[in-house]
């Protein structure tokens, strides 16, 4: 068990994407101008000019540099495999990829100090978290990659519709590929066979988590059954999958967010459970600190039974956690028996909602085109952007990189259907996948200026109750005051 601890710490240190904040958008360039107030996904708004002939205009190859961060293990060696295919596969285009540290925020945090700096130094594509989105937009510095994709007679139908609501402002599309996760329940099978669960029926709503981590606990099978890491993503998608939204404005999504919308019944409802849990000894509370590893070693140690997650963690789990189970062990075929000779056979389920599975909105990592670039650079960022929208490519980032497939046809391809049945990440993804292709496009997730302060705002109540006892009412109260004042902080400039 010591060697798990070890290795699940290692692996989650340099494997993983780290959530984190970002600062206030930088004014961009007049050539950023979209309209991006009116209308959601499904609406329209005028797209500046995509300039590709530049890039058939320019002489010799074109030079461009690419910054992202927040990845490690294999998803940062997925990366760099990328630019070396792109690389290789044409001669007009030359891209440099520069990691620019270990979290999202540390890569936002040196765009926007680059841009306030009015420095020639910007990157011609920036990998930013998806929570960056409104402010990306506002902020004026990004060629919307939809403009692109129709100069090219790409067909944006071609992925997945909750990954393009997801990603729209305005009716536009601003990244033009995303690395998308969702949250999943990370459950121990071996540990339901022993307190007589069916290991093929993990807990599809919060209440069905209360019931089975009760069940767990009282047939001794571990401590704390339910390991909670206090997220503001967990949150958020239990509330927009019931249809309660985080701020005014249909979620930001028919205007900008004004006001912030968290002091509801469903959210306190969710908290007392929670706090009942709590009450009970049936979960295991963790603070949202960056690069913690707790919530995963409960599992590890069996302290607990089941986790929520991004889909990311699907190759980590595995590779810690599961030993030498084979896939069929480990999926839908797993055998009782097996229990006999291991503790730990790792498992998916969908997310557990309020009042069913798998409602989830899509996060992650988007690439944006950077409009501060000379034409021809602007043409060949969406270049290389196209190309990993092909269907091979994007199946890297799905079976190298852990990440969820957003261009269709790759769930067609036959070696990502072998990796769903024949290895074990492949095995624990694929609920993600489902899930992803099973959104509902008009439930996106919120649109938040401000996203770090909402994200510290809730994130800070929920542990207030949580692990510091507070009440429910003046905790969330309290966060939903402090956002609505960072939302006119940020209308006001």
């Amino acid at each position: 068990m010591a060697r798990q601890r070890m290795a699940l710490a290692v692996l989650v240190a340099g494997g993983l994407v780290v959530a984190a904040c970002s600062d206030p958008p930088t004014a961009g360039g007049e050539d950023a101008d979209v309209a991006t107030g009116d209308g959601g996904a499904g609406g329209e708004a005028a797209l500046p000019d995509c300039p590709l002939d530049a890039l058939d205009e320019a002489a010799g190859p074109v030079e461009i540099t690419l910054w992202y961060g927040g990845i490690g293990g294999p998803v940062k060696q997925t990366m760099e495999d990328m630019v070396t295919g792109f690389n290789a596969s044409q001669d007009q285009v030359r891209l440099v990829a520069s990691d620019q540290g270990g979290s999202f925020a540390e890569v936002n945090r040196k765009f926007q100090s680059t841009a306030s700096a009015n420095t020639d130094q910007l990157p011609d594509i920036v990998m930013l978290e998806t929570t960056e989105l409104q402010a990306v937009a506002d902020g004026g510095l990004v060629l919307p990659a939809q403009a692109c994709m129709e100069a090219a007679d790409y067909d944006p139908t071609d992925i997945e519709p909750a990954v393009r609501s997801g990603h729209s402002v305005g009716g536009v599309l601003f990244p033009g590929y995303v690395n998308v996760t969702s949250q999943v329940l990370y459950y121990n099978k071996a540990h339901w066979v022993k307190a007589g669960l069916d290991p093929e029926a993990p807990p599809q709503t919060l209440d069905e988590v209360y019931a089975q981590a009760k069940a767990l606990k009282d047939a001794g099978v571990s401590d704390k059954p339910f390991a909670f890491k206090a997220s503001h993503a967990v949150f958020e998608n239990w509330l927009s999958g019931d249809g309660v939204d985080v701020v005014d404005n249909d979620n930001g999504h028919d205007g900008p967010a004004t006001a912030a919308t968290i002091d509801t019944p469903e959210a306190q409802d969710i908290l007392e459970l929670l706090q009942r849990m709590d009450d009970e000894g049936l979960i295991n509370v963790f603070a949202n600190t960056e690069g913690s590893v707790d919530h995963y070693l409960a599992l590890a140690t069996q302290d607990s039974s089941m986790l929520i997650e991004t889909s990311t963690a699907s190759k980590t789990i595995a590779d810690a956690l599961a030993g030498d189970l084979t896939a069929d062990e480990a999926g839908v075929d797993f055998d009782a028996s097996i229990v006999d000779r291991t503790d730990l056979v790792p498992a998916t389920g969908p997310f557990p909602g309020i009042e069913g599975p798998g409602q989830v909105h899509p996060g992650g990592g988007a690439f944006f085109i950077v409009n501060e670039s000379e034409p021809a650079q602007q043409a060949a960022s969406w270049r290389f952007l196209e190309f990993m929208l092909q269907p091979e490519n994007a199946k890297d980032w799905h079976l190298n990189g852990g990440y969820l497939p957003i261009v269709k046809s790759v769930q067609d391809e036959p070696d990502v259907q072998a990796f769903w049945a024949d290895q074990v990440a492949g095995v624990l993804l694929k609920t993600a996948v489902d899930q992803l292709s099973e959104a509902d496009p008009d439930e996106p997730g919120p649109l938040i200026g401000p996203y770090p302060d909402f994200v510290a705002e809730l994130q800070g109540a929920i542990e207030a109750v949580l692990l510091n006892d507070a009440d429910i009412g003046p905790a969330l109260a309290g966060a939903q005051d402090a956002v609505t004042e960072s939302l006119e902080r940020y209308a006001g400039g």
